[in-house]
């Protein structure tokens, strides 16, 4: 069974009730897809309750302790597991609200992957944005800088290629939770690598002006 997992805390700190706002945009989206068998919405918000039962979408409570800005994606899930009679084969899909641009055919593709049975996570990946061999952290008690990574590499063309997680696409099997990190995420999980095109779409709206820029991204 494919379930939708929903995020939808009712406190933001940038973008004050930007879940509120997005909600729309996740339900235009599933209603182009034929596939998801349960829809759960998790959430504090008494607002976003009601718009997710006027779709008959199922409500996960979200405990007062999940409802912080700290709070990892990973413990939200693991309470959505227990609360809301989920398999270990379900395969659940993380829809996080502030990320506005989906293609339907992604996901489709996306969907045969984590069918296989030897694939047990499914995460997007973008290039890294800064490369890691490049990154210095400063030690300001010994007034030291180290590199993250130890390398000599000073031409760009030879620098490996580096990938960062991105979860436009995140998906994995419920009995798999355990051995996944915070982020949903370990060395097995199939990558599916987003080309730059893709990439450039991709925007994770924390503030009004990046909502702003993804309007000019869409015109």
């Amino acid at each position: 069974m494919h379930i939708a997992i929903i995020p939808a805390r009712m406190n933001s700190q940038g973008f004050k009730f930007k879940n509120r706002k997005f909600f729309p945009y996740i339900v235009d989206f599933l209603n182009s897809v034929d596939w998801m068998q349960r829809i759960i919405v998790s959430t504090d918000d008494p607002v976003l309750v009601e718009e997710a039962k006027k779709q008959d979408y199922e409500i996960h409570k979200r405990p007062e302790d999940l409802t912080g800005p700290a709070v990892s994606i990973k413990a939200v899930f693991l309470s959505v597991i227990k609360d809301m009679n989920v398999k270990d084969d379900d395969v659940l899909w993380l829809l996080f609200l502030p990320l506005l641009y989906r293609n339907k055919k992604d996901f489709d593709k996306c969907k045969k992957y984590i069918e296989q049975k030897d694939v047990r996570s499914l995460c997007t990946f973008i290039s890294a944005k800064s490369h890691p061999f490049n990154c210095w952290r400063y030690d300001k008690d010994k007034k030291k800088l180290t590199k993250y990574i130890d390398n000599d590499v000073f031409r760009r063309q030879d620098l490996p290629p580096a990938w960062e997680h991105y979860h436009y696409i995140s998906c994995f099997k419920a009995g798999e939770i355990n051995n996944l990190n915070s982020e949903l995420v370990n060395s097995k999980t199939y990558p599916v690598f987003l080309d730059k095109k893709t990439t450039e779409k991709l925007v994770e709206i924390d503030t009004p002006d990046d909502y702003e820029k993804w309007k000019k991204l869409k015109k």
